[in-house]
């Protein structure tokens, strides 16, 4: 007889080694809560009872669809859910197993799009300071990740909160020779600069990888800070990229202590609201 579908407050099938399925015992679970929560809540009662142990793997996606009745789509997400507990570790053509009985909780900062790392930007405006070319040389290549000698277009920039005549930060952008041409729109400035890249080009950032770093303002960079030389600041280094991992733009970016204030909201993921 095949085994009975996973409902929650029903029935579900027990499990005991690697992938075997032998018994069936009422769900403490309570309805309505969905079906992945549902079987992820399952399977740790599973592992904090040592049916499984710590080293052992899990059922098989297969068995696990299987044995309760429920999707693909059900299983992977339930098991998604058990990695970020740290209860399980897996590993592509081998299976999912046990590294933890006790759930590690974790915090998890969530942006849901680019422009969330831009949130200042519409009340500020941009004044460029410099702009010459520069080449790829030993010295930069660790910044602009590229070939030597290569060209690109760089502009030193400073931008200010609206109303104010104290600049916040100052920052080099590098842009490819090839979209240079950005710089003429860059006049009082009030979107981010990789909007007019992908305006101008037709590119798409696919990625942001963003580095931040305590730092020692140089003399020239506190000058136009208006602070003193080697006063404490946050250094603040984007890259861009398009498709094909296309390097579209690079910020260095300057800010003094006081003038610059980072917030994010950390939310603990050991306990999916569903589930509890």
């Amino acid at each position: 007889m095949p085994p009975a579908p996973f409902q929650g407050g029903g029935t579900e099938r027990m499990r005991t080694g690697a992938g075997q399925i032998d018994s069936i015992r009422t769900s403490p679970l309570r309805s309505g809560a969905p079906r992945y929560a549902l079987l992820a809540e399952s399977i740790v009662d599973d592992i904090r009872s040592g049916r499984y142990a710590i080293g052992s793997m899990l059922p098989t996606e297969a068995d696990l669809c299987r044995a309760f009745g429920v999707s693909r789509h059900t299983v992977r997400e339930a098991l998604r859910r058990l990695g970020d507990l740290g209860l399980v570790s897996r590993h592509q053509g081998i299976g999912t197993r046990v590294k933890a009985r006790q759930d590690s909780t974790r915090f998890v900062q969530s942006i849901g799009k680019l422009s969330d790392l831009f949130g200042f930007i519409d009340n500020t405006r941009l004044a460029v300071v410099s702009r010459h070319d520069v080449h790829a040389t030993p010295a930069k290549r660790r910044l602009l990740r590229c070939a030597p000698g290569q060209r690109w277009r760089m502009l030193e920039v400073l931008r200010y909160q609206s109303g104010s005549k104290q600049p916040m930060v100052v920052s080099e952008i590098y842009i490819p020779q090839a979209h240079a041409a950005v710089e003429k729109e860059m006049r009082d400035l009030r979107v981010p600069i990789y909007t007019l890249i992908e305006q101008r080009y037709g590119e798409r950032i696919s990625e942001v990888q963003q580095e931040i770093d305590a730092c020692a303002l140089a003399p020239d960079k506190a000058r136009l800070l208006g602070v003193r030389a080697g006063s404490p600041g946050l250094a603040i280094t984007r890259h861009y990229f398009g498709g094909n991992d296309k390097l579209l733009l690079v910020s260095a970016s300057l800010y003094p202590a006081g003038r610059f204030t980072s917030k994010m909201r950390l939310r603990a993921s050991a306990h999916d609201p569903a589930t509890t």
